[in-house]
């Protein structure tokens, strides 16, 4: 497990402090946790992270003891050497993977994140069901959603799937942590959301759909709402934390709902986060109940509907998302197998749009209904390019892919967005927001906080305890005044149609058997396509490239 990074000036708290939340964002390399006052001034952040481990490719797996011990290390630098005066604390958390646990939170495997690609044939197992059932979940298949990698458990691994007693999200698990065995295992509507085995318009697990794919229904908690209080902290819990036993744990949400609670958008405005992955976000009114089913469209029946998700947010409502999973992952492969920093790889944003850059296909971990997730690529290289023409293209190739995410929201019919608010921590550096703003052609508006969800999560906790009015209600995120607009947009969208038009399939193998015995990625350098995976290694990439030199 990585170290963690203790807050700038560590809080020192007295008998006269105000009471404080705090708010804990599980995301898919690290914990943020975060104490706020209930005004939301921030008192004192920690982080500390742990790995997601590739066993085997395609998968994305990580020991759920490592989450407790990085949200142990993390509460600790956030609360400081002292005892803090906390009244109450929430978590938010990654979205859709899944823990398998007994009645006692002991995951009886390891957790198996979003990033997993193993169950695509149980995706194809949900897109066979009914219509009707389908246009209930509000979302189209994907392998890595809970139901199918539940189903592909179920199939694969029949000892831990019948000696579970719980199927939990992350978050969840996280918190039946904090509370003990004493309190029941529960989720939140904005994570169930994210399952395909919630029925949107009911607020509510759709039981027929977990029956018609033979899953075991009792495997899923009761469903209570993010600012509901799952109950007291407890005190081997607390001990650990460096708190008081008996506070409040609050339910809390999804992280993306959590980020969408903090921004308080202002009408007509969208939210873009970008941390491992990235996702736009894009608020809507609450679903109607007595909306017959039937005029429910089927998510699986339109390329459009298909490529976004529809998900319950915090407040009640609903929020349309497109999700990119090759955006930080990726990045930080990219960067890592030329051995660059981030300032290096983002100081690359800085220089002129060329057309001579190569054109890079990020879907190093697959992506969502994409018609090209077959592999990463960097197309059009000639003996020319330098280490840095590949680390631009790298920070292109992502830019584009969220471009696309964002067609696809405006070819579900979504308006706009007028603006989009910018937050997560990979969009920190002015030059890689102006090629975003560049690409996009939006203005975006930087968010105050870098910690928008683990600031959400703070809101709820601030609500359960009645510290503030309704988390819905709070005051607006502070956000930068001054918007970033294109300032390159023609040459960023001639660039955006050469990565749009690249080739979709290719015939040649994304691996051959190296004479070490060893599968690797295939590099023909005559042909304009190279195929890349995030499991490969440095030293796969020097044969892979058989140039190294030319590019270190």
């Amino acid at each position: 497990m990585r170290q963690s990074r203790p807050s700038r000036g560590a809080r020192l708290s007295g008998p006269e402090d105000p009471p404080a939340v705090l708010g804990l964002d599980l995301g898919t390399s690290q914990v943020k946790a975060l104490l706020c006052a209930p005004d939301g001034t921030v008192l004192g952040q920690g982080t500390a992270g742990y790995q997601v481990a590739t066993p085997w490719p395609g998968w994305a797996e990580t020991i759920p003891e490592h989450w407790w011990q990085a949200a142990c290390t993390a509460v600790r630098a956030a609360v400081g050497p002292a005892p803090a005066e906390v009244a109450g604390l929430a978590v938010a958390g990654q979205m859709h993977g899944l823990i398998l646990c007994t009645e006692r939170a002991v995951a009886l495997r390891p957790a198996i994140t979003w990033l997993d690609r193993r169950a695509g044939a149980e995706a194809g197992d949900f897109q066979r069901l009914p219509a009707e059932m389908r246009a209930r979940l509000g979302n189209a298949p994907s392998p890595g959603m809970a139901g199918p990698i539940l189903l592909w458990l179920s199939r694969h691994e029949p000892d831990v799937y019948w000696q579970a007693r719980w199927m939990l999200q992350p978050k969840d698990w996280l918190r039946l942590r904090l509370t003990g065995p004493e309190v029941q295992a529960a989720t939140d509507p904005t994570d169930a959301s994210g399952t395909l085995l919630f029925d949107l318009a009911r607020g509510d697990w759709a039981m027929d759909v977990a029956e018609a794919l033979g899953l075991r229904p009792g495997l899923l908690p009761a469903i209570r709402p993010p600012a509901g209080i799952a109950g007291p902290l407890h005190p081997a819990a607390a001990a650990h934390l460096g708190l008081r036993p008996g506070l409040p744990v609050v339910i809390g949400a999804a992280d993306t709902a959590a980020s969408l609670l903090a921004a308080q958008l202002p009408p007509g405005w969208g939210l873009l986060t970008l941390g491992t992955g990235g996702q736009l976000i894009l608020p809507l009114p609450a679903p109607d109940p007595d909306i017959p089913v039937s005029e429910y469209p089927d998510p699986g029946s339109a390329v459009a509907d298909a490529r976004t998700n529809l998900f319950r947010s915090a407040d009640g409502g609903l929020y349309r998302l497109a999700a990119a999973q090759n955006v930080g992952v990726t990045l930080d492969w990219a960067r890592r197998m030329l051995g660059a920093s981030w300032d290096e790889l983002y100081d690359t944003a800085a220089r002129p749009w060329r057309d001579d850059t190569p054109v890079f296909l990020p879907y190093l971990a697959g992506e969502r209904w994409d018609h090209r997730d077959s592999g990463g690529a960097w197309t059009g290289l000639t003996l020319a390019h330098q280490r840095e023409d590949l680390l631009r293209s790298a920070l292109e190739g992502v830019a584009f892919l969220l471009r696309g995410k964002l067609d696809d929201l405006r070819a579900h019919g979504a308006p706009g967005p007028a603006a989009l608010q910018l937050a997560g921590g990979g969009t920190r550096h002015p030059a890689w927001r102006q090629l975003l703003a560049d690409v996009l052609a939006v203005p975006l508006y930087p968010a105050g906080s870098g910690w928008l969800t683990a600031r959400g999560a703070a809101l709820l906790a601030a609500a359960a305890t009645g510290l503030v009015p309704a988390a819905s209600t709070t005051s607006r995120s502070a956000q930068s005044p001054q918007a970033i607009v294109a300032a390159s947009q023609p040459a960023a969208e001639q660039a955006y149609r050469r990565f749009a038009s690249a080739p979709a399939n290719h015939a040649p193998p994304t691996a051959v058997l190296h004479d070490r015995g060893q599968f690797g990625p295939l590099f023909v350098p005559n042909w304009p396509r190279s195929w890349l995976t995030p499991e490969m290694s440095q030293s796969e990439i020097g044969e892979w490239l058989d140039i190294t030199g030319s590019i270190s």
